[in-house]
């Protein structure tokens, strides 16, 4: 499997632990609005992987049967995040631009290929990825093994 899908499968297993840790917090008015806005949003983020899987295979069901007119709402959606994204990815780069003075590299033709593809290519390694960390967690496999440190020895002792 590939290392981003590993990584995938790690940190996303970790963040379900956390938020099983940490369920109380869900919607409690005690912890202000990290309990009653960002947990329970966060909470529905726990499904973002199984339903991103399912709307591609239900994309690609209805697109090679023919059934064009049933996959044009997911594709609207996906159209509509490619051109969110593309925007979000231009004015990042304009920021960029700004800061550090540097404008060359940071072209539109790129950037266009990338947000057209990320959807079919990275986001389904990601959810791929997240989907194996709920196997793992729900399988009790969660033990994710030692880290291998790759910082200087010796450094702030």
């Amino acid at each position: 499997m590939n290392m981003s899908a590993i990584s995938c499968r790690r940190w996303f297993g970790g963040y379900l632990q956390t938020q099983y840790w940490n369920r109380d917090m869900i919607g409690n008015p005690r912890f202000g609005s990290l309990g009653t806005a960002q947990m329970p949003v966060k909470t529905l983020d726990t499904l973002q992987p199984i339903y991103g899987i399912a709307a591609f295979i239900i994309l690609a069901v209805l697109v090679l049967s023919g059934k064009f007119m049933l996959a044009w709402p997911i594709l609207l959606v996906m159209i509509a995040k490619i051109i969110f994204d593309l925007a979000y990815h231009l004015w990042s780069l304009s920021l960029y631009a700004r800061w550090t003075g540097q404008k060359e590299g940071l072209g539109l033709g790129w950037a266009i290929i990338a947000a057209i593809l990320e959807p079919f290519t990275f986001q389904l390694l990601r959810h791929a990825g997240a989907t194996w960390g709920w196997w793992m967690v729900l399988t009790g496999r969660e033990t994710w093994g030692r880290q291998k440190r790759t910082a200087i020895e010796g450094v702030g002792r």
